[in-house]
């Protein structure tokens, strides 16, 4: 048998193989895309769940209306870890004690003391390293009372984690302008 050598030059390899060799590099490149691409962020529905506890835990913090704040404290017990109710006792954002609490809404009561919390914003961010969420919510607290009549922006920044299948305030940082 008789092989008849043909010399390809790059015009011929390119006719006869060009559209293999797209696929190869194409097939290449989004291998390395998909390996090197982020790790998607929290689901929808959960980054849903987790915005609006943000939401209900800040109504509960700020929210000092004689009516709702009883329970809105009895619902903060359960919504934060204790070392942040711990840390809002000393600085004297939550009441000590049930006597703490029956005086303060007492007061609130005779100065007719409501409050209306507008949040503007919650973003809840990725999970760190130690599993918990990082959600910044900010927003104004309006409060008036026979006493006092004004506003005050907030910012407040929760990191998020759960006990026993529950979301808790397993930190808090407020960072709310002075003024």
């Amino acid at each position: 048998m008789y092989w008849k050598v043909q010399k390809v030059g790059p015009a011929e390899f390119l006719r006869a193989y060009g559209v293999h060799v797209a696929l190869a590099f194409s097939l290449v490149c989004n291998l390395i895309l998909f390996a090197t691409a982020p790790k998607k962020s929290l689901p929808t529905e959960v980054k849903q769940n987790v915005e609006a506890f943000a939401r209900q835990v800040t109504t509960h913090l700020l929210d000092t209306s004689y009516i709702v704040c009883e329970s809105n404290v009895t619902a903060l017990v359960k919504e934060l870890a204790p070392n942040v109710a711990n840390m809002l006792r000393k600085e004297e954002m939550l009441p000590r004690t049930q006597q703490d609490l029956k005086a303060l809404t007492m007061d609130m009561a005779e100065r007719k003391q409501i409050c209306s919390v507008r949040i503007d914003r919650v973003s809840a961010g990725d999970p760190d390293p130690k599993g918990l969420i990082p959600v910044e919510v900010s927003g104004v607290c309006a409060i008036h009372s026979a006493s006092e009549t004004g506003e005050r922006p907030f910012r407040f920044i929760y990191m998020l984690g759960t006990i026993e299948g529950n979301l808790v305030v397993a930190d808090w940082r407020d960072l709310s302008p002075q003024g």
